[in-house]
């Protein structure tokens, strides 16, 4: 009889890559330097892998609105909205956000992730058709999965296709087009300019999660619709606190009805504990600053403009991004947690970004600024990434001659994203997910090139090569091509001495 636990001990990715010394992932920050800088693990590393975009979480100001709310309310309301854990700063807090986002109405949640679940799944119905960005926040896609709407998911960025999607939709259907603000891997602008004009046409509502934007873009750090003047054709917005506000909770702002309908029917606002009174009063007080202090904005971008300008110039690829949120493409998976290892111990910690957050062959390190970073720390950061990425020869030995320089988002420029090299749109697009090792590209690679691509493949195999089963075996069935499509699953030795099942053309390296 088959466990519903079996799954559990089967999942070994973490322990392989322990193993090798190259696990990322829920490393302990020990101690906070002003928010820059951090202890892990014995070491004091510059943190370029924060939202913390304005800074604000290490903030004297915002620490000590957190520590009086304790003393007046305690540490927790013990209970929803809906019944007892509703406080004056909630409702001060939403009413100062629905005033700072011209809407007529906002409800503050928890998470940013409970956000999105509880907005999303309160306001589809079963009549009802959803259009959302394929590399839309984790937290959309759940929501919409929670509702019970017809949900049609557009090519990321690709406008042609959601008009195709929107043409062939029911014209009786209720319509809402979901797309996050700034996308938080890759940092580019969603096109809400061409996105209102398509609900316009189709008569759809649009939601922005703005997330990565609030507090960020905008003359007034509104977000993406203030960004592009489309504050009233953009029906709902959505931000979170846990970034730019430097708290933890969400914000859903729109027409008082619909937030009213929101507040009342949304299972995961009605049926789970309120913000905290520390999480809500840092959450004022940052609004406060966010309104007061906008040179922090101009600082962020123009920090955002100097990473990605550096970056390129040694020969980087930021990708499309316009934002604070800076993204190094890697490409393999194994090199990027290599090239991740090498950084930390170097005292830089970034975010390595595997599929499934993106594409296969399209591993990335994301990094992202706070407007209290110096610019010797970012000095730092730029030397350690030159200094390393020669090293493992994900940039060349010496720098471009020229370089496309990047234009960032700032108020009054409008643009979506920057141009993206060949590698990046073939990578976002997912045709780097056979890493250039089709039987039919390596019939056209010279010898040093197979062994070259071989050796890169045998590397990455053994992130998975350590716990083969025989029922991995079993799978991989005789056929060569069988074999091939089930490379990322065998022993990097298997591939390495049976290479001559897939390079028919019988090319040996160059000596």
């Amino acid at each position: 009889m088959r466990d519903v636990f079996d799954k559990c001990p089967a999942f070994k990715d973490d322990k392989i890559a322990k193993a090798a010394g190259l696990y990322p992932y829920f490393r302990p920050i020990e101690a906070s330097h002003g928010s820059t800088e951090v202890d892990i693990e014995g070491r004091r590393v510059i943190m370029v892998g924060s939202n913390n975009y304005l800074g604000l979480a290490g903030d004297p100001r915002v620490k000590e609105a957190a520590i009086e709310a304790i003393r007046r309310f305690g540490t927790t309301c013990s209970g929803s909205r809906l019944l007892n854990g509703t406080l004056t700063l909630h409702e001060e807090l939403e009413s100062r956000l629905a005033k700072f986002l011209n809407r007529e109405a906002a409800l503050a949640c928890s998470t940013g992730f409970q956000t999105n679940v509880a907005t999303v799944s309160a306001i589809l119905g079963r009549h009802d058709i959803v259009f959302t960005d394929r590399q839309n926040h984790a937290s959309l896609v759940d929501g919409v999965r929670l509702g019970f709407a017809e949900e049609k998911r557009y090519r990321h960025q690709d406008m042609g296709h959601l008009e195709s999607m929107l043409e062939a939709a029911d014209p009786e259907a209720g319509k809402i087009i979901i797309t996050d603000g700034v996308f938080s891997m890759e940092g580019d602008l969603c096109n809400l300019p061409k996105i209102v004009e398509l609900a316009q046409k189709y008569r759809a509502r649009v939601m922005t999660d703005d997330a990565h934007s609030m507090g960020v873009l905008g003359t007034h750090g509104r977000g993406t619709a203030e960004y592009f003047g489309l504050e009233a054709q953009t029906d709902l917005v959505m931000g979170t606190f846990s970034k730019s506000f430097a708290s933890l909770g969400g914000v859903i702002a729109g027409p008082y009805d619909v937030i009213n309908f929101i507040k009342h029917r949304a299972r995961p606002v009605v049926f789970s504990a309120s913000m905290t009174p520390a999480s809500v009063a840092s959450a004022l007080k940052a609004l406060d600053i966010i309104e007061a202090e906008p040179q922090r904005r101009t600082r962020l971008l123009d920090i955002a403009e100097k990473m990605h300008n550096g970056f390129r110039a040694m020969g980087f690829d930021t990708g499309v991004s316009v934002t604070p949120v800076v993204p190094v493409l890697v490409g393999d998976q194994v090199k990027c947690f290599r090239f991740w290892k090498a950084l930390f111990e170097a005292g830089v910690f970034t975010n390595p970004v595997i599929p499934p957050a993106v594409e296969p062959g399209h591993a990335l390190l994301r990094t992202s600024y706070m407007a209290t970073h110096t610019d010797a720390q970012l000095d730092r950061v730029l030397e350690a990434f030159e200094k390393i990425g020669r090293r493992m020869s994900i940039i060349p030995e010496t720098r471009p001659t020229t370089f496309v320089p990047v234009k960032v988002a700032r108020p009054g420029t409008f643009v979506t994203a920057n141009q993206a090299s060949q590698r990046w749109a073939a990578a976002s697009a997912g045709l780097l997910a056979e890493r250039g090792l089709s039987l039919e590209a390596i019939s056209k690679l010279s010898g040093r090139d197979v062994a070259r691509k071989l050796a890169d493949v045998v590397e990455t195999l053994t992130w998975r090569a350590a716990n083969l089963q025989p029922d991995d075996i079993k799978r991989l069935g005789s056929a060569p091509l069988r074999l091939w499509e089930k490379r990322t699953e065998i022993p990097g030795l298997i591939l390495e001495k049976g290479a001559n099942l897939f390079m028919k053309n019988g090319k040996q390296p160059d000596a």
